[in-house]
């Protein structure tokens, strides 16, 4: 005979949502590995804190488009890809 599982929705998006401190720790370090790798000296990659989502806790790593340094750091990585090597090199 084969058996069921029921999975509780509610009890697992909270603890996915559980885990902001750990989120904001790998965008802090996927922000810190593009930053280490720009190739426009101006440029700086921002993390964005953690923020609830409705799938669970979800953070960023930004050019910082409100930032002086936007325009740089959009440019930086549009030519280089900055941000994809950043998550590749182990930075995520």
């Amino acid at each position: 005979m084969g058996s069921s599982v029921k999975l509780d929705l509610a009890g697992f998006r909270a603890y996915r949502r559980q885990c902001a401190p750990l989120v904001d720790e790998q965008a802090d370090r996927i922000a810190a590995a593009a930053n280490g790798m720009k190739q426009i000296p101006e440029a700086e990659y921002k993390a964005v804190p953690a923020r609830e989502s409705p799938e669970g806790t979800i953070a960023l790593v930004t050019t910082g488009r409100d930032s002086t340094t936007a325009g740089y750091t959009a440019v930086d990585n549009m030519l280089h890809n900055t941000l994809a090597k950043a998550l590749g090199s182990g930075g995520g």
